[in-house]
């Protein structure tokens, strides 16, 4: 009677287990799924901590080397990373991982039919909040991997060597053997079954240690299964190709089966009543090793398809980035969709997106442009935001202005480079191989070459400056390229007028103080400021005086001359 009276109890605790369980869950889903709603409206402001920042680039890197790609100088050079996440609005290692190979492999021609597609799925996504967010859950609830990439985890995966099924079968017999000399000779059982299963628990922490750091990606690959079976069961109709490569690829992974979870990995939902079972369960694996067993099966499996495991969690991830750039267009005041048509550059009313309050530029050029004015007038974030205008054309069809037309590049850059001190190289030496490389890429054939370029040669004197960047920049004027650059050098303005539209920002000085308006204007500067700040912080009259004067000497009479000089 005892005995029943405890089972009831048991039994009644874990009813309640699974009720408070059931009831914290609907709570957390219902204040997650509050979140999605209001994210939907906004720019990812959140910070990423480093193990995930270090894992996105897995996808990026597995892939590399298979078309071109926005390389290291660049995407540091538009602040890729902080647009990355303020776009990010991903929950699954397969959605983050997406979205920064898309943003670092521009299409460098368009395909009509995919990029209608694409627009599709945006507005569909746009019109159907109830089941945007149905996805959203599957893929948070797939979640991430942790502090490595998954193609990370499959490159070592391929390395392990495997193991036979008899060594797990022995301990198993043995077992077996000890439980069936209990009822021949009670001592000699017990002892057996001490032996052994000291030895299984203790072999398994052992062998458990050893794939502990594997288990993680077998762990995510068991829920990106799942969930690519849930998606393929209700994908609308602008998914349907993809849902039906999910089916088929499933088919090719049917070894691995979702009750392995069970063994291999954490529960795909987690609550107090699942952590009960998890506990029995793990007593279980430390006397069968069911789950090592389970782990090297598992292991040729995945060694044998990581094709096929890429192309889901690719799959997935493009839906995923395909919820998080309709978030993103639904976050920005304005956006056009690219048109990729005609020569050179049509942008009216350009924005950088990650700026509170920008000031809107617009332009229409079919040759290069080369851009003047004084110090903090706008230049080097006028150039970044035309160089993510076009990289955000040719990746998620989205460009933070009213219009976009142009032809589809190769986007290369040299805005923000620096002394390399580990490397012992100056920064006119890192400024050489940095423009040297956009220079290789435009004798090579392909997509015309989108550069941008901020001081040209500014690590070295005035006169050869000029010189080397004149011909420099000349030769980013050809057929195959479209450069924008910024520089102090007015000189330039005339040496290259014939192969560049020049234009300008200026600063407007009012009650003593300056002004920038960011306003983008045709034709180079004819202002300078660089003495007058001088002025307005409070430096010395006669300096200021002096440097003025000798800057007017330079400018008539086109050499320098000193304080000396200006007595006699």
């Amino acid at each position: 009677m005892e005995y029943v009276i405890l089972f009831g109890a048991l039994l009644i605790f874990y009813v309640f287990v699974v009720i408070q369980g059931t009831l914290n869950e609907r709570k957390i889903r219902k204040h997650f799924i509050a979140r999605l709603k209001k994210e939907y409206n906004k720019l990812n402001n959140a910070e990423f901590s480093n193990e995930r920042m270090q894992s996105i680039s897995g996808m990026y890197e597995w892939h590399q080397g298979e078309q071109f790609t926005i390389d290291d100088i660049t995407w540091n050079d538009i602040d890729g990373d902080r647009l990355y996440r303020s776009i990010n609005h991903c929950y699954s290692s397969a959605g983050d991982e997406y979205l920064y190979y898309r943003m670092r492999t521009p299409i460098l021609s368009e395909n009509k039919d995919e990029f209608q597609k694409n627009e599709a799925v945006y507005a569909y996504m746009r019109e159907h909040e109830e089941e945007r967010i149905a996805f959203q859950l599957l893929f948070a609830k797939m979640g991430r991997t942790g502090k490595f990439s998954l193609y990370r985890y499959l490159q070592y995966l391929c390395e392990l060597p495997g193991k036979k099924a008899i060594v797990f079968v022995i301990p198993w017999i043995i077992l077996v053997l000890g439980i069936v000399l209990l009822f021949v000779n009670t001592y000699i059982g017990l002892g057996i079954l001490v032996c052994i299963l000291s030895y299984m628990i203790l072999s398994y922490m052992k062998k458990k240690k050893d794939i502990e750091p594997y288990l993680v990606s077998f762990e995510y690959i068991l829920r990106m299964l799942i969930t690519a079976e849930k998606v393929a069961k209700s994908v609308p109709e602008v998914w349907k190709e993809e849902g039906m490569e999910l089916k088929e690829l499933r088919k090719t992974l049917r070894d691995i089966s979702g009750l392995n979870q069970w063994f291999v990995g954490s529960d795909y939902s987690s609550n107090a009543a699942t952590d009960i079972v998890s506990s029995l369960l793990m007593l279980v694996k430390m006397l069968t090793h069911v789950d090592l067993f389970i782990f090297y099966r598992m292991l040729g499996t995945v060694s044998n398809h990581t094709a096929e495991i890429d192309r889901i969690n690719t799959i997935l991830g493009k839906m995923e980035t395909d919820i998080t750039v309709s978030a993103f267009r639904n976050a920005l005041p304005v956006y056009a969709v690219p048109e990729f048509d005609g020569k050179g550059m049509d942008i009216q009313e350009a924005v950088h997106p990650l700026i509170k309050e920008p000031v809107s530029n617009s332009f229409s050029l079919e040759k290069g442009m080369l851009l003047t004015g004084s110090n903090a007038s706008g230049k080097s974030t006028f150039l970044k935001t035309v160089a993510i205008c076009a990289l955000l054309a040719q990746t998620i069809q989205t460009v933070p202005a009213k219009k976009y037309a142009a032809e589809c590049y190769r986007i290369f850059s040299s805005m923000s480079l620096r002394d390399d001190l580990e490397a012992k190289e100056s920064y006119y030496m890192a400024e050489i191989r940095s423009i040297k490389r956009i220079l290789e890429a435009v004798s090579e054939s392909g997509a015309k070459v989108l550069c941008f370029v901020d001081e040209v040669l500014r690590g070295t004197n005035t006169v050869e400056r000029i010189a080397a960047a004149s011909e420099i920049m000349r030769s980013f004027s050809g057929e195959n390229m479209l450069c924008f650059a910024a520089t102090h050098d007015i000189e330039l303005t005339q040496l290259l007028a014939d192969v560049y539209d020049n234009y300008h920002f200026e600063e407007q000085i009012e009650n003593n103080d300056i002004l920038f308006p960011y306003k983008l204007l045709k034709g180079p500067a004819n202002t300078r400021n660089a003495i007058k700040l001088l002025s307005l912080m409070g430096y010395p009259d006669d300096l200021i005086a002096n440097a003025e004067w000798m800057a007017g000497c330079f400018l008539q009479e086109g050499e320098w001359r000193n304080k000396e000089s200006k007595q006699k």
